[in-house]
Order: C-alpha cells, then structure tokens, then sequence
C-alpha cells in the first residue's frame, strides 16, 4: 500500500502524532525505540542546563556535545539512574 509518497508493508508499525504519521518496519522497531529513548533523555539534560544558564542554547543544539558536555551528561545520567 502507497500512502503518498510513503509504502506500507503488512507488519509495519504506525506511528502518529498531532503533525504525521510515520511506519517504522518491524525490523527497526527496537533501535527506533531506543534511539527516540537517548534523544528524549539528552533533550531533558539540554533544556535542564540552559533554564540553569550551565551552557548556551549554541553549546547544546549541536550534533556532537564537547568532550566536558558530554562528561557532564553522563554522570547526570548515572545520578539520575536514565
């Protein structure tokens, strides 16, 4: 099935939102799940440090944090147990 411009296989799992809808192929569901896991945790980190004033909104939305911003992300992480 065509649904414009994407295909839909039978076992395709639908996921839709207020803006779309996507179709994650079961094969990829598990990385799709936590990949979107580790992008909602760094997103809860980024916005925690800037309403600090930590960092700039520059040094978080970045493909790559600096080595420091990285370190500091990780043990917020263990203390947080994510």
């Amino acid at each position: 099935i065509r649904i414009g411009g994407a295909t839909v296989l039978p076992g395709d799992i639908v996921l839709g939102t207020p803006t779309g809808v996507i179709f994650i192929p079961p094969h990829l569901a598990q990385e799709v799940v936590e990949r979107s896991e580790e992008i909602r945790v760094r997103d809860e980190f980024g916005k925690l440090r800037l309403a600090e004033g930590t960092y700039t909104s520059g040094e978080i939305d970045v493909p790559t944090w600096r080595e420091d911003i990285e370190t500091d992300f990780q043990n917020w992480r263990t203390e947080k147990g994510k």
